[in-house]
C-alpha cells in the first residue's frame, strides 16, 4: 500500500449503497437516516477496530477501491482488508456530507480523515439497520502518491 503523508481538506468519500429485498425506497428521509446512523457505527467500528462489524456493513458481492491498489471484492476479502489497517496503526473517521437516496439506490458523499505513522516517525494525513449494506465504496486522494527512494542494493 502507498499512503498520502501530508493533510487535505475536502476530500472525498463516495459511498453507495444498495437495499436488498425491497422494490423500492418509499420514506427517504428514513432511508437517509438509517444510511446516516449506519455511518455513525462505521466510525465506531474503526476507533475499535472492528474489521468483522465492517464488513458486515458490506453486501457479499460489494467492491472496494481503495487507492493505489487493485479492486477488492466480496466481504471477506473487504474485511481483510480493514483488518489490515490496524496492523499499520493508521486511523480513519468518515464524515458525510450528503446523503441522496433515489428509488432504491442512494449515494452518499463526503470527507474523510486518514493518519498513518511514517518512516520518520511522524504522523502522515491526508483529510479527505440490516436492510442497507455497502455495494461500492471508493475513497481517492487529492494527494500525489509520495516519492519514494529505490531499495538499497
Amino acid at each position: 500500500m502507498i499512503f498520502p503523508s501530508r493533510l487535505l481538506d475536502g476530500a472525498g468519500l463516495g459511498l453507495e449503497i444498495g437495499c436488498f429485498g425491497r422494490a423500492t425506497a418509499t420514506d427517504t428521509a428514513a432511508d437517509e437516516s438509517a444510511i446516516g446512523t449506519i455511518d455513525a457505527r462505521w466510525n465506531e467500528y474503526l476507533k475499535t477496530q472492528n474489521d468483522s462489524a465492517i464488513g458486515a456493513i458490506y453486501a457479499p458481492d460489494a467492491i472496494l477501491l481503495p487507492p493505489n491498489m487493485p479492486r477488492i471484492s466480496g466481504t471477506e476479502p473487504i474485511r481483510r482488508f480493514w483488518a489490515g489497517i490496524w496492523l499499520i496503526k493508521a486511523s480513519l473517521v468518515v464524515a458525510p456530507v450528503s446523503i441522496r437516496v433515489s428509488g432504491e439506490w442512494p449515494v452518499e458523499e463526503g470527507d474523510w480523515s486518514w493518519s498513518i505513522p511514517t518512516p520518520r516517525g511522524d504522523q502522515g494525513d491526508d483529510k479527505t439497520g440490516l436492510g442497507w449494506r455497502a455495494v461500492q465504496d471508493i475513497w481517492n486522494s487529492d494527494n500525489p502518491p509520495p516519492i519514494t527512494s529505490p531499495p538499497a542494493k
